[in-house]
């Protein structure tokens, strides 16, 4: 360990040296990106959960990197936001028990509670509905609470949209999944319909990831922005179980899973009960503390108020479910490589100059936790939604390689997007959609913080069709990591990482922000955009 600190602080020292300011693509290299994610991803780190000592050793390495790239601190003459936070951690083994049935925490369920004022809170013996989609979309003429009371009742629902399974566009984009299909929204619709218990059923296709992923995820500490009502329009508890947990609930019910999976992706689906109650309680330490998104800033010459941001999360899961002994989620591509690119960009910006606007280097907080930092800050702006021209993202940077092209998650949206094909083109590449809109990726990172204020977003990169392997090279890669590493303590470095597609993904990344932070333009949201209203109301 000691030998990669020695490397990480001769990298910042040379951060800090003057470089030469020839024009054309910035000189991001493999090794100066691969220096920041060994230490980032190191075992020292922890995983770099909020409120440890991962979090410490993050912040404060990010904050020299920062400084040493050129920078100046950005939250009001700090280089850190103060995010308020509340960590809840079950301390007992609970056991959600239905009917006849006791069912193991983490095997067959995972559960918690966003209230922050209960250190101990029970559902007991409480009826279980099952509620589709759980979803209320009124432009869209649905409604799968029609003609039930769910106020305090466990509400059982399905993940991702009505138009998953079939494809079909009956509203919800087909297979693209909308906002309506995540797991935050079906959470956030279980409170405002004042259920006491929401249980999401999960499918590794429907869900993009596996059971372990859900396991690792949801059994360790969990984070929540310190709320003022302490979290109480919530359900009491929130959780997830498994498929199998499911068909033996719907068959006691004398209910076939299938067909009331295919019953609920149609219009003038009804609620049905599942003849069954449920009770669990779930003990939990809560612990309030400030966690902090780390903020840097290049002044604009002539425009200094407006400003072009980059982000990155620099947390991950900490301590996590031991996979053959090892119980540290270093979270290596996720997301210790976007903060290398973050650190790499910034120093860039720095050797050629500052632009005519400002530009914002953005290390969020608690990301995996809910896109927590990105909220906070978008509550708590440094710049004013009405004065920030872009947001340029990145969580898990390539370590494969380089590509033909280059992935657009949130494929035309906004006029961002143009620029990146302007830029890819001078790479010999072409931009593409994403291959798999149905995980819901455009709503699970950052960027989507910003872009519900209205600030246009772009997050792009990792392309497809590799220059050694092609498309299926890609997708056995993206598989393998999906499920071997995500969210395990697999997600570390290796051996074979190659980090060049990376380096020309951050180049693209460079030119479309510079050319946006050295004009007077307001890049836009196309006109069928969801979050051009907000954009609109701001006169931009």
């Amino acid at each position: 360990m000691k030998k990669i600190w020695i490397a990480a602080a001769a990298l910042l020292s040379a951060c800090a040296t003057p470089a030469s300011t020839e024009t054309g693509p910035p000189p991001l290299s493999h090794d100066a990106l691969m220096a920041h994610v060994r230490v980032l991803a190191s075992d020292e780190f922890e995983g770099r959960s909020p409120g440890t000592r991962g979090e410490e050793l993050s912040v404060a390495y990010i904050s020299r990197a920062f400084e040493a790239a050129g920078l100046e601190p950005g939250a009001n003459g700090s280089w850190v936001q103060d995010v308020p936070m509340v960590t809840a951690t079950v301390t007992n083994s609970p056991t959600l028990r239905i009917g006849s049935h006791s069912y193991a925490f983490g095997t067959d369920f995972v559960a918690w509670t966003k209230h922050q004022n209960e250190p101990r809170i029970s559902i007991e013996n409480t009826e279980l509905v099952f509620v589709g989609y759980g979803v209320t979309a009124p432009e869209n003429n649905w409604d799968d609470f029609a003609g039930v009371d769910v106020r305090g009742k466990i509400i059982v629902m399905l993940v991702n949209d009505p138009d998953f399974d079939t494809g079909d566009d009956r509203g919800f984009g087909g297979r693209r999944m909308t906002y309506y299909g995540r797991w935050t929204y079906k959470f956030e619709e279980a409170a405002r319909r004042g259920a006491a218990g929401v249980l999401l059923i999960h499918e590794d296709e429907a869900a993009a990831y596996p059971w372990p992923v859900v396991n690792s995820s949801w059994t360790g500490p969990q984070h929540d922005l310190a709320r003022d009502n302490q979290g109480v329009d919530r359900a009491r508890i929130e959780g997830w179980i498994t498929n199998r947990v499911a068909r033996e609930l719907f068959a006691d019910a004398g209910l076939d899973f299938d067909r009331e999976r295919a019953r609920a992706q149609n219009r003038g689906f009804r609620p049905v009960s599942l003849r069954a109650r449920g009770s669990i309680t779930l003990e939990t330490q809560l612990e309030r503390h400030a966690s902090r998104n780390v903020i840097g800033v290049l002044r604009g010459r002539e425009r200094p108020n407006e400003a072009v941001l980059y982000g990155a999360h620099w947390d991950h899961l900490g301590r996590c479910t031991p996979v053959r002994g090892d119980d540290i989620c270093n979270g290596a591509r996720d997301n210790a490589t976007g903060v290398a690119g973050l650190i790499e960009l910034a120093r860039r910006y720095h050797q050629d100059g500052a632009p005519e606007r400002s530009v914002a280097f953005i290390a969020f907080t608690a990301e995996e936790s809910g896109l927590l930092g990105s909220q906070y800050y978008a509550e708590h702006p440094v710049f004013a939604p009405r004065d920030t021209a872009a947001m340029i993202n990145m969580d898990g940077l390539s370590t494969v390689g380089p590509a033909r092209d280059v992935i657009v998650v949130g494929f035309g949206q906004t006029d961002l997007q143009d620029r990146l094909v302007a830029a890819a083109r001078t790479q010999g590449r072409t931009v593409v959609p994403e291959i798999y809109p149905e995980r819901g990726s455009f709503y699970r990172s950052d960027h989507f913080n910003l872009a519900k204020i209205g600030v246009p977003v772009l997050y792009a990169g990792a392309g497809n069709d590799l220059v050694n392997g092609g498309p299926e090279r890609a997708r056995q890669l993206s598989d393998a990591y999906l499920a071997d590493g995500y969210h395990k303590p697999d997600d570390e470095v290796g051996p074979d990482w190659d980090m060049t597609g990376a380096t020309q993904d951050l180049t693209l990344l460079y030119q479309v922000g510079r050319e946006v932070a050295d004009s007077d333009v307001w890049p836009h949201w196309s006109a069928s955009s969801e979050f051009r209203a907000a954009r609109t109301a701001q006169n931009r």
